[in-house]
């Protein structure tokens, strides 16, 4: 192709463009609302990753695969948006140029050379469309970081602050625009292939009701998408339950540690924080009616012979152990069983050993004593003589005993009888494992006497209930100004429900955009028909059929669209409600799923109202032009 001719064809599009700027203002919305799906997503998630690679969790290539998935399925779903928009509405306007293009077939313009003018257009329309969808995208992103960053577990100095680079751009971008170029693929096919007699008299492919054909399946799944999105948002919301779940999430009325202790993101845990100065003032407060501290060092457990004896033969020889050995421990030329010789020579196992007040120790769970009991004989306990061990977690419901009630262990050189196996809460246990670890737990005195006098890791709090909010207003402020912080059925309620909220918000989000998408595509597609059917309607008003009439067949062709939306919709919400989302939900803290349609029930009638609003609107101005006029239509 000449460069005349090329230039003759840029010419062609883009003086198009400007005769009918109405028309292609809707095409360039259409890319604006895609690039908005995708550059949010991007940049999201980019900046979580770059934050991410800054924490602990980071340098070991840590990645929750569930977070990868949810991921996934999102740049999935938002493709698929983006193609039911686009492709729709640029099929239609294909359709609408049609003539246009038979003109210029008739002339001697080829197939390649109307291919390549449609080309120019759409690459125009992305010009101008993806830097605008690029900035609104990035900006929505922004807004939600702040919100997200305070539930991620780093530590970087700009948590939650967009992390932009030019590879978020340039993969948004390129992600925006392969979704245009497949979506515009199968129109742009149909332009070059078409004869010039053909293009001047094609009014779509329709079939004789009129209807675009295989448009309702795109235009009802795309309301439908946004619909069932909503819904599922709104299902979140609403699964929100504190009076059953706030106590599994608490050990005590108040828990005051490191501000950075529970955070996976911090690689350096200051275990000795809660210092002498919050003790002291906190022994002055009203209303206290037990504390409890909780100490925590790190060391080599080492086991009598017998006992060791013991260990290798029921604890070293089960397979689940050795999976994990082989997982963690070996290495090219470092086989487990080189690992089972080095701690056989050794005879020890690595852990953590605790400290507990009586507090604490009414709070262990899963106790099973030397005497047989479920529950600490504190006085027996802490006589000075005896431990309890913790049991090897290797599952959320998956546990093994290391040693037993009435076996010898040995810390710091003094041997103690295991008292008891219980485990410690979750929520004030040490957050970091090793794969193989022998947890022993010392009373707060014994503990003190072995290691000295070193400050706790957490004290938990139990206060009066009528006096939880004003201690609550004390701690707020005390640990405000410092490097502590603090847990209680307040803040626990607090931010689960911020984090339900969360995916909310970001879940209407993309249902408004998705029904934008939906509200697009079916007024585009009645729209279209109209159009196509001019002279069809202008014919029948000729031999006596009223605007009344006409307006209602209109009207009940748009109310077709809306039933099998409603029940598409229904189906859709009801089995996505009963598996994924109540998945989802039952696994977040503090939710509790409740099946719920109410979303569909508020959002359906106003649906129906824009479907039967578009039809008429678009008849309206239709019957503006003249009869004659219409019926010289293709003639």
């Amino acid at each position: 192709m000449s460069n005349i001719r090329k230039k003759a064809i840029k010419k062609l599009a883009f003086g198009s463009l400007k005769v009918n700027s109405g028309k292609y203002t809707v095409m360039i919305f259409s890319v604006i609302l895609t690039t908005v799906l995708f550059s949010s997503l991007f940049t999201v998630v980019g900046s979580l990753l770059s934050e991410f690679r800054d924490t602990s969790m980071g340098q070991y290539n840590y990645m929750d695969p569930v977070a990868g998935i949810v991921c996934a399925v999102a740049i999935l779903v938002f493709i698929f948006s983006g193609y039911i928009i686009i492709y729709n509405i640029f099929d239609l306007n294909m359709v609408s140029d049609m003539k246009e293009y038979g003109l210029l077939r008739t002339i001697g313009t080829s197939g390649k050379q109307i291919k390549s003018m449609v080309k120019h257009r759409t690459r125009h329309i992305c010009c101008i469309a993806i830097p605008i969808g690029l900035f609104i995208g990035c900006g929505i992103g922004g807004w939600l970081l702040p919100m997200i960053g305070n539930f991620i577990n780093t530590v970087g100095k700009n948590k939650g602050h967009v992390h932009m680079s030019i590879w978020i751009i340039l993969f948004t971008v390129g992600f925006a625009y392969f979704t245009v170029a497949i979506s515009s693929r199968k129109p742009c096919r149909m332009v070059a292939r078409i004869s010039p007699i053909e293009a001047f008299h094609f009014t779509g492919r329709y079939k004789k009701n009129g209807k675009p054909k295989s448009k309702t399946f795109l235009v009802v799944m795309s309301l439908s998408l946004s619909l069932v999105v909503l819904n599922s948002a709104y299902t979140l919301i609403s699964s929100f339950s504190t009076d059953a779940y706030v106590e599994d999430y608490i050990a005590s009325d108040f828990c005051v540690q490191d501000s950075l202790l529970d955070n996976a993101g911090a690689s350096d845990k200051n275990i000795n924080a809660v210092d002498n100065a919050f003790l002291t003032e906190l022994s002055k407060q009203e209303g206290v009616e037990k504390t409890g501290n909780l100490y925590l060092s790190h060391e080599n457990h080492e086991f009598t012979p017998e006992v060791w004896s013991e260990i290798e033969k029921y604890f070293f020889s089960d397979e689940i152990v050795k999976m994990q050995i082989e997982s963690f421990y070996t290495d090219e030329g470092y086989s487990v069983n080189d690992y089972l010789k080095e701690i056989h020579n050794k005879r020890t196992i690595e852990g953590n050993t605790y400290g507990i007040g009586e507090l604490v120790a009414e709070k262990l769970e899963d106790v099973r004593t030397i005497d047989g009991e479920t529950s600490i004989d504190w006085d027996k306990y802490n006589s000075g003589n005896y431990v309890i061990a913790e049991r090897w977690q290797y599952a959320s419901d998956g546990f093994l005993n290391i040693v037993s009630p009435g076996d010898k262990v040995i810390i710091e050189g003094r041997e103690y009888t295991v008292y008891a196996l219980a485990d410690i809460p979750m929520v004030i246990e040490y957050p970091v494992y090793a794969p193989i670890e022998c947890n022993l737990i010392l009373p707060e005195d014994e503990y003190l006497s072995v290691y000295g006098n070193c400050s706790p890791m957490r004290t938990l709090i139990d206060v009066e209930d009528d006096k939880e909010s004003t201690f609550e207003e004390w701690i707020s402020s005390y640990t405000a100004n410092t490097s502590l912080n603090y847990t209680s059925k307040q803040s626990v309620i607090e931010d689960n429900k911020s984090f339900g909220e969360l995916f909310a918000i970001a879940g209407i989000i993309v249902s408004v955009i998705l029904g934008m998408i939906g509200v697009m595509n079916f007024g585009n597609t009645m729209i279209a028909s109209i159009i196509a059917r001019k002279r069809e309607f202008a014919i029948l008003e000729a031999v006596g059929m009223t605007e009344k009439q006409q307006r209602s067949s209109l009207i009940k062709e748009g109310l077709r669209y809306f039933i099998y939306t409603s029940v598409i919709t229904v189906l859709l919400s009801s089995v996505i409600n009963v598996t994924a989302v109540k998945t989802f939900v039952n696994n977040l803290p503090m939710f509790s799923w409740k099946f719920s349609l109410t979303s569909l029930a508020v959002c359906l009638p106003v649906i129906l109202v824009v479907i039967l609003l578009i039809p008429s609107a678009a008849y309206k101005r239709l019957s503006k032009i003249s009869l004659v006029d219409r019926l010289k239509i293709n003639d």
